[in-house]
């Protein structure tokens, strides 16, 4: 029959290396990357859509490359009336990212809403970022493999996909255009006034 010390040793043993393991994963989790890509708003210009690469680890991602979809769209702009957009050939999407730094982003300005939709509809889009990580207490990198998943459906009826933004900025623009031309022909008819004044002066 076993000794109940030496059970009791065997299970320490088991508890503190399933201890050390998980402490490790815990670890190792915290200091690697994360790359991901995500649609967002432009604050600045509401109607443009952002598409945003992210690494939100707090480790460098190496070689990272992208598969995507070949509805992938590049440039979508346009409202109802939107042409259907080119497939993205260009950017960090396709040529991939070498080295890619903790909280790093590269932002691409994807489209509009009406544009976007024209191109993949309410579906969505699977992106798949492969890169390599090199994990600290680590002898060699390690592949690492995330996907992310993009829409334009829940950007309806947000700021995105308002029609009205580029109108209101144009009449933002214009209501200052129209105050300064008629603070210039005001000043124009007082001068010219103030000239006919002084030369009807002159003559008498």
């Amino acid at each position: 029959m076993m000794d109940t010390g030496l059970i009791i040793s065997l299970i320490a043993l088991v508890i503190a290396t399933a201890s050390t393991l998980i402490s490790y994963l815990i670890y190792r989790s915290s200091t690697e990357p994360e790359v991901v890509v995500y649609a967002d708003t432009d604050r600045t210009r509401p109607s443009i859509v952002l598409l945003i690469v992210e690494n939100i680890g707090n480790g460098v991602a190496w070689n990272v490359r992208f598969e995507i979809d070949d509805s992938m769209p590049m440039k979508a702009w346009g409202f109802d009336d939107a042409e259907q957009p080119a497939r993205m050939t260009e950017g960090p999407l396709v040529t991939g990212i070498p080295s890619f730094g903790p909280k790093a982003r590269r932002v691409i300005s994807w489209g509009q809403y009406h544009g976007i939709h024209k191109a993949i509809g309410y579906g969505t889009i699977d992106v798949v970022a492969k890169y390599q990580c090199h994990p600290r207490l680590a002898f060699w990198r390690r592949d690492k493999t995330t996907t992310s998943r993009l829409d334009i459906k829940s950007f309806e009826h947000t700021d995105a996909s308002d029609d009205n933004w580029d109108r209101k900025t144009a009449e933002n623009i214009d209501a200052p255009n129209k105050t300064l031309s008629r603070v210039t022909t005001e000043i124009r008819r007082f001068l010219n006034r103030q000239e006919k004044r002084h030369s009807d002066e002159g003559s008498a």
